[in-house]
């Protein structure tokens, strides 16, 4: 059976865009989803643009878009070189300071032998080794704006985007620092646009149920705070531009702890469920999922 397009024949500005969004540990949940998309065989992207993990993930794609390729993502994800890192995202460092807890920072060593592990596992170094484009987007801490990364060696590119303000120390290329790509925008389909993109599906992590306590400490209130205000910036984007282009998002609903047990048997669990409830919602709508500029809740 050839590969399913998901909303039509190839336009002429090779638009066909994906967008893998930031959150830390949360990514494994985007593992669920890119698994269910070639699973039930959509076509792969003409582009890929991703931000913090979601460029790490997007490599892996970029390099083997296939069901095959996103299995050895998976397996990556599993590994105790990928917990170790995973575990300290944004949400985890707030509650566990606010909670007085001590939480040494890393060395930044760690988060490179992934990103070396990935590169290797995929034998590539370079953009231009990839098969699907990819984009990489940071932030530059100096002059205070996105910067995306396009061309030259992976490694430097993968180091700034998913550098982490606090816990890594800032990431210098050619005489510009650079943190992590969710500073400045978290889930940048509006970049996917910018580029001539009529056609975006989109991943983003931040979408969260509600919680089932009323009281909430000062640490669970900020790591709500920061979940929500990045997920809130994502619907404000996908207002603004779902006229302009068709944008389909994907937002598996994680909940407020999601991303903090980076245990192999947890991280397993949520890679599995949201795989299996995004398979559900292709079965179930089909083509249909993607006749117009919409956001989809995965729920597992």
């Amino acid at each position: 059976m050839p590969p399913l397009p998901f909303f039509g024949p190839r336009g002429p500005s090779g638009g066909r865009t994906w967008v893998l969004g930031g959150g830390g540990g949360r990514g494994a949940a985007q593992v669920g989803v890119l698994l269910a998309f070639f699973e039930y065989g959509l076509e792969s992207p003409e582009r890929l643009i991703g931000v913090s993990v979601g460029a790490l993930n997007g490599t892996v794609v970029g390099a083997f878009p296939s069901l095959a390729g996103v299995e050895m993502l998976r397996e990556l994800w599993l590994s105790r070189q990928a917990r170790d890192v995973f575990r300290t995202h944004p949400l985890n460092i707030v509650w566990s300071r606010l909670m007085g807890a001590t939480m040494a920072a890393l060395p930044a060593t760690n988060v490179t032998r992934v990103i070396e592990r990935t590169l290797q596992l995929c034998d590539i170094a370079d953009f231009r080794d990839l098969k699907v484009p990819l984009e990489v987007l940071a932030t530059d801490i100096n002059a205070g704006l996105p910067h995306v990364f396009t061309n030259g060696p992976l490694l430097p590119a993968l180091q700034a985007s998913t550098t982490i303000p606090g816990v890594f120390p800032t990431v210098t290329i050619e005489g510009h620092g650079y943190l992590d790509g969710g500073i400045v925008d978290n889930m940048p389909i509006g970049l996917a646009v910018a580029r001539g993109s009529r056609e975006v599906l989109g991943v983003g992590l931040m979408a969260g149920g509600e919680m089932e306590r009323q009281s909430m400490g000062w640490a669970e209130l900020m790591g709500r705070t920061l979940q929500l205000s990045l997920h809130h910036r994502m619907l404000s984007d996908f207002e603004r531009l779902r006229d302009r282009a068709k944008v389909v998002l994907l937002c598996p609903v994680l909940g407020p702890g999601e991303g903090l047990d980076m245990r192999r048997d947890r991280v397993e669990a949520t890679i599995e469920g949201v795989r299996q409830a995004t398979l559900r919602l292709l079965r179930e709508q089909g083509r249909g999922l993607f006749a117009r500029s919409a956001i989809h809740y995965i729920t597992t």
